[in-house]
This record gives C-alpha cells, structure tokens and sequence, in this order.
C-alpha cells in the first residue's frame, strides 16, 4: 500500500460524522446524569452498587461509534492506488456538406430550407456526441468553413453564419463538394469516413456517379434531404423570385428518388427530414454501423482510474452488526 497516494474519492461523506459527535455529546450527559448517584450514596458503598453497570453502559456506545466510523469511512471511497480502465472513444471521421445554394431559400416548408438544414445539422453533432466533424458549405464551389474537429462549439459557431450569402460564385455542384469532402479526409490521414449531405437540391447523374467512387475508395454517403415534392418559389436578396430561363419563376421541388439514388450509390442512407430528430438519429445510427469495428479499433484506449477500496471495510463491519443483535443490548441502551 503506498500510503503517500492514499485519499478519498469522496471526501464530503465525512461530513456524516457531525451526527455521531452529537450522539456522543448526548450520551455523555446520559451517563453522567445516571451516575449521580455519588451525590446521594456513600463512597465506600457506591463501588458496589455500579460495578459492571458503567462497562455495560458504555458498551454500545463504543460499538456504535466504530460501526458509524467504519461505514463513513467506507463511503468515503479510500483509495491509495490506480488501475488502467479501457477507454472506448469514437473518432470517425465525417464531413458535412452543407448545401448553401439559393434553393435553400425556397419558402415550401416553414421557417425555410435553410433554417430547418441549420437545425438539422446541430442535432447531428449533439446526437453524435463524439467523433470527428468537418463542415463544407457549397454551392457553385465549396468552400472549408471548419476542418476536422472534436470540439462541438468550433461548428456551432458557424451554423449562424451559413447563409447563400455568404457564398462568392453561385451555383450548384454536389459532385465537386463530394470530391472535395473526400481531399479534407486524405489530407487529415483518413482512409474511409462518413460525409452527410444536408441539401435542397436534387441528385445529378454526376453526383451518383461521384458518390459511387467514393463508395469505393471508403467512404459512405449518408443524405438528408430538405423541401418537398410540392416545393415554393426562392427568394433572392434583392427582393425579387429566382426565375428559369424562359422568365418564369422557378419553383424548386425536391426529388427524393434521386437523392435516394445518390446516398445508395454511396452505400449509405437517404432520408427525408422531419420535424423531430429521428431523421437525423437513424442517419447517425447507419452511418455508425457500418463503420462500428473500425471506431472501437481507433478508440481503444486506457485511462487511469483510483481503485475504491472502502468494500474491504465492509469484512470489518458485518461481524460488528452482528453484535446489534444481543438480546437486550440496545434496548438498554436506548432506555
């Protein structure tokens, strides 16, 4: 036992011997106000008329303090020495895109595309918990707006700031922000990784065909899709609606077959999004699975942890509690 590493793991339990000390206090005044007899009897005699009494008087106080003593101290938690506690630690890599087109403007679903997508994505590194995220917002480029972090609060304090706004070409490329989420991966050392694809946006045949190499090489395609089949008209900074070519106001609709079509590509999952977390908590449930052996090889680790030793005390209080049951004993005592 090395005593100079010896303490307690929870130190506050000793505030439980502040009733002890009061029982103590009580129960000396009890005894002394049975021993008034020396006021009333004559020395020679009161040597015989209390012997035994007072050993038996202080018998149960004795036991009582060394059973509250021992049982105190127990929960204390004493400790004096460490063992290494395997730690199992997520650190999968993944990566956000996250559309930051004009269509996340579409006024289909309430509040909007891109406030529902914002939502969307803070529940995905709370539910997630640990891991590694990167985020890319994109729209005609994508542009690195946090690189691969462990740190919940670094992407929070970006999600207010996504905005089409803030993107300097417009425009809509899926299938270069896939190949650019998969360079962020290479270049932090990872093989393999998750990429979640928060869009408003359909599926091109370029985007499915990206998806599928990328499926190849490792890494997994999960998306999310946000709007409806009915869609809503886009409105632009300046006041105006987004128009097609032939002027007429362009209606942006979410197909979710070829979204559906892109996420299978990449050998991930598709899903609408909904006005509770469950979209996001399967997304993350897919994307766990199917790399589950390769999370827990990357997070075996040890941590040293204090041993609680206060259970050995326990040997020591068992044969004191027996003694609680002598016929009389504490009756006696307590009268």
């Amino acid at each position: 036992m090395s005593w100079q590493y010896f303490h307690l793991l929870r130190p506050l339990w000793l505030l439980a011997l502040l009733p002890l000390l009061l029982i103590l206090i009580w129960q000396y005044r009890s005894l002394k106000e049975r021993n008034a007899w020396h006021l009333v009897c004559d020395p020679n005699l009161l040597h015989f008329l209390l012997k035994g009494k007072s050993a038996r008087a202080l018998a149960p106080t004795l036991w009582l303090t060394l059973v509250w003593l021992l049982t105190v101290f127990a929960l204390a938690g004493p400790s004096w020495k460490q063992l290494s506690v395997p730690l199992l630690k997520n650190q999968e890599a993944n990566v956000i895109l996250f559309d930051n087109s004009y269509i996340m403007d579409a006024s289909d679903i309430p509040p909007s595309r891109l406030m529902i997508a914002r939502y969307k994505l803070l529940d995905l590194v709370r539910l997630s918990r640990d891991g590694r995220f990167g985020l890319i917002a994109y729209s005609g480029e994508p542009y690195v707006a946090s690189p691969l972090t462990d740190d919940i609060k670094t992407l929070e304090n970006f999600v207010s700031q996504l905005s089409p706004n803030m993107m300097p070409v417009a425009g809509y490329q899926l299938d270069k922000a896939l190949s650019f989420a998969a360079t962020l991966l290479k270049q932090s050392g990872e093989t393999g990784g998750n990429i979640f694809v928060f869009t408003g946006n359909n599926a091109t045949s370029n985007d499915i065909a990206t998806a599928k190499q990328l499926a190849k090489e490792g890494y997994k395609i999960f998306v999310l899709g946000i709007g409806s089949n009915t869609g809503g008209p886009i409105l632009l900074p300046n006041g105006r609606y987004l128009k097609n070519q032939q002027g007429d106001i362009l209606i942006a609709k979410l197909d979710g077959r070829s979204l559906n079509a892109l996420a299978t590509a990449g050998h991930g999952l598709y899903m609408a999004h909904t006005n509770s977390d469950q979209d996001i908590r399967q997304l993350i449930t897919a994307a766990h699975g199917i790399n589950i052996s390769k999370s827990r090889h990357h997070g075996k680790q040890t941590v040293a942890e204090w041993q609680d030793e206060g259970r050995w005390l326990l040997l020591l209080i068992l044969p004191l509690l027996l003694l609680g049951f002598c016929r009389g004993w504490l009756v006696e005592y307590l009268a």
